[in-house]
């Protein structure tokens, strides 16, 4: 008994474990002339019975040197292999916040048992402490204090480089807990001149770990001297926001700049090539589908005679088609069909969440009408389209790089955000259509200023309805009907009533109902008919770690 307790205590043997565990790591720290290290691990890893995918590494990229001052000590991965150096798959996460690296090394889609072995080879820059004035240090939790699974049998050669050495070299060790002084009573053995080397062949339970400091004469090793790049390399990211609006300055000069004509303004006293508000509309934004287009036009075919509006409740109302051959455009025909279908009657309300599916068809129908009559170029849509793609790439990669370098980030989305302001002047009107787009702003200047043309009205027939569509496309209803109040006076409007709109409440019209009825109708049409279904998602997560190299790891 006495010869049984006098010998060192090991670690017992493990048997049908579920879990992981780190069996053997060793580790080869090789400390170069300019204050790099490059390491190799050598991690002996079992899960036992247990399918697992692999383990992850999680190592600091910075050393605190006090309360309130910290270096960066930059890492650069080399390979991650087995003992065989074949390449593990793995996957590499920054997180800024904490300064952490972490490989995760394995497969989700592969399990793995028993016994596996990682070799994961790196460099760290920056890694020997010049800060005092007596000596450098070497100063590395060798291990790691934030494993969380145990390490049965730990090793680690650290080799200096020439000129370090057991004779002027002090050494100094601690383990445990973080923050303990020396717990699990570690020592080393310099096994060669410049060769140190530490063995612990116990159970390191989650948690602990071990650190030595070695200090030695200055200006043996050269202070870390970080390249221009790595010094300034970043603030070069200031031109990237420069560089993109100087490129999509130059695109839109190419592929979206509008032709010059003549500017002013003349009032246009009929429809500009009798087109329908939603071709209008389209000419009027450079080919952008608003929603009051929509509704516009809906008003437009109940005026034609292709369909009716019955107002039932408060804010809903029913559309009844007419079998009215109506000379409808393209953009008409396709809107008629989203709304109808095959049935004859429809409420606005059902169309909630289902109509938005039709808006690019009609848009698309009124683009290729316009490009067409050489009024639109449609192809601009195409540079439209792909600056929006690169604009919603560049905020991802934003939000992305953000976590390695806050101002290449910074610079990246705002550089998405330039791209995406300059896609809406990208597409791109002919001669003709600048100068259709003059006439139609004169067809607008002719309905602001209607009652200075009081004897044109007179010679036209039932000009206020022809108009009203129009008037709800430019956003200007209730100006439009009091102008024609203006115009034909209270008592006709007393006496007016549309036959294409009908329905409970509103028998007793006048001018003052009728512009709240109109308004209130195509705001009810146009936040119906954009709506669409909502959808969200949300998760997160992430690692944590710190000391002064060593970091921690795991199994997953």
């Amino acid at each position: 008994m006495l010869v049984v307790f006098a010998m060192p205590t090991r670690s017992l043997a493990r048997e049908n474990v579920d879990y992981w565990y780190v069996k053997d790591f060793k580790t080869e720290i090789v400390v170069n002339n300019d204050s790099s290290i490059d390491v190799t691990e050598n991690i002996v890893a079992d899960c036992g019975t247990a399918q697992k995918h692999g383990i992850f590494r999680v190592l600091p990229t910075f050393q605190q040197l006090s309360d309130k001052k910290k270096v960066d000590s930059p890492i650069k991965l080399e390979s991650i292999t087995n003992f065989d150096s074949k390449p593990y798959k793995y996957s590499t996460t920054k997180n800024r916040s904490d300064g952490t690296v972490t490989w995760k090394i394995g497969d989700a889609n592969v399990y793995v048992t028993g016994i596996n072995n990682y070799r994961i080879k790196y460099k760290v820059k920056n890694a020997v402490r010049h800060n005092s004035e007596n000596f450098d240090e070497f100063y590395w939790n060798v291990s790691g204090n934030f494993w969380d699974i145990d390490i049965d049998n730990f090793s680690a050669k650290i080799i200096f480089p020439d000129g370090v050495n057991k004779e002027n070299s002090g050494s100094y060790f601690y383990s445990g807990q973080f923050g303990e002084s020396n717990d699990l009573e570690i020592s080393g053995n310099w096994t060669a001149n410049n060769i140190l080397e530490i063995n612990y062949d116990k159970t390191m339970t989650s948690g602990e770990g071990i650190t030595t400091s070695i200090t030695f004469p200055k200006n043996i090793i050269s202070p870390y001297v970080p390249t221009f790049w790595e010094k300034y390399g970043w603030y070069f990211t200031l031109f990237i926001p420069f560089v993109i609006f100087y490129l999509m300055f130059l695109l839109w000069k190419k592929v979206g700049n509008d032709p010059s004509i003549n500017p002013t303004v003349v009032p246009e006293f009929e429809i500009p090539e009798k087109l329908n508000p939603i071709d209008m509309g389209l000419v009027w934004t450079d080919s952008v589908l608003k929603n009051n287009f929509i509704s516009a036009a809906i008003i437009n075919l109940a005026v034609k005679g292709v369909l009716k509006i019955e107002k039932i409740g408060k804010k809903d109302f029913k559309l009844t088609r007419i079998m009215h051959d109506a000379n409808l455009s393209e953009s008409e025909s396709s809107l008629r069909e989203g709304l109808f279908h095959s049935k004859n009657e429809v409420q606005i309300s059902d169309l909630k969440n289902k109509f938005y599916s039709h808006i690019p068809k009609i848009s698309e129908a009124g683009e290729n009408f316009l490009a067409g009559k050489k009024w639109l170029v449609k192809d601009s849509r195409f540079w439209q389209s792909i600056s929006i793609f690169v604009s919603l790439v560049a905020f991802g990669l934003g939000i992305y790089a953000g976590t390695f370098n806050s101002l290449f980030g910074f610079c990246v989305i705002i550089s998405g955000i330039i791209t995406f302001i300059f896609s809406f002047i990208l597409p791109r009107r002919t001669m003709e259509g600048a100068v259709l787009l003059r006439r139609i702003k004169g067809f607008k200047l002719y309905m602001n200023t209607a009652e200075k043309y009081r004897a044109k009205f007179n010679e036209k027939e039932n000009i206020f309805e022809k108009f009203l569509p129009y008037a709800i496309m430019f956003g200007m209803t209730k100006e439009w009907i009091n102008k024609m109040k203006e115009i034909y006076g209270e008592e006709y409007f007393n006496s007016y009533h549309p036959v294409w709109f009908y329905g409970a409440g509103i028998a007793d019209f006048n001018v003052d109902s009728l512009a709240s009825e109109i308004s209130s109708m195509s705001s009810n049409m146009a936040s119906t008919m954009s709506s669409s279904p909502s959808s969200s998602g949300s998760g997160g997560g992430g690692f944590s770690g710190g000391g002064g190299g060593g970091g921690g790891g795991g199994g997953w």
